[in-house]
């Protein structure tokens, strides 16, 4: 049974200061197999791993002219309720996406984290991160699968 309203409790956002990433975003051009087209994957997990389900994280997404926001409203239960380990995780995939974009994560205390991304069709690079960001931004696919995510 899916559960439509967020759950925002303790388990995702830690107060204070961060000894390291609470979330983990990729962004990566990827072939859309349908489309016969490139997209960009937009991909935001938490670093903590939960016991009991792989929680879907809910986010909502606003697009903008050179502006994607990302503002974490909490966990939702997985549409099938079996037992497992994992991150909760939030992925959607953008088409036309080219040029330079800034990204915003925006946690559930309120507190943001700010990247500048260029956007090409094969590649997407970083040209600037916030001092001490409480994300960890990937932008390669295989990178992101050799450590493991989904």
């Amino acid at each position: 049974m899916k559960s439509s309203a967020p759950y925002s409790g303790g388990a995702t956002a830690r107060k204070g200061t961060h000894a390291g990433p609470e979330y983990r975003l990729l962004i990566a051009p990827r072939f859309n197999d349908l489309g016969q087209k490139f997209t960009t994957i937009v991909q935001l997990e938490t670093v903590k791993t939960f016991a009991s389900f792989q929680y879907e994280l809910s986010v909502r997404e606003t697009l903008t002219k050179g502006s994607i926001h990302l503002k974490v409203l909490g966990l939702r239960t997985p549409q099938l309720s079996l037992p497992a380990t994992g991150h909760a995780r939030f992925m959607k995939e953008f088409q036309d996406l080219k040029g330079t974009y800034s990204v915003t994560v925006e946690g559930l205390d309120g507190k943001a984290n700010t990247f500048q991304v260029r956007i090409a069709q094969t590649q997407v690079k970083v040209l600037a991160s916030p001092g001490h960001p409480f994300i960890e931004v990937i932008t390669d696919q295989i990178a992101w699968s050799e450590q493991g995510h989904q």
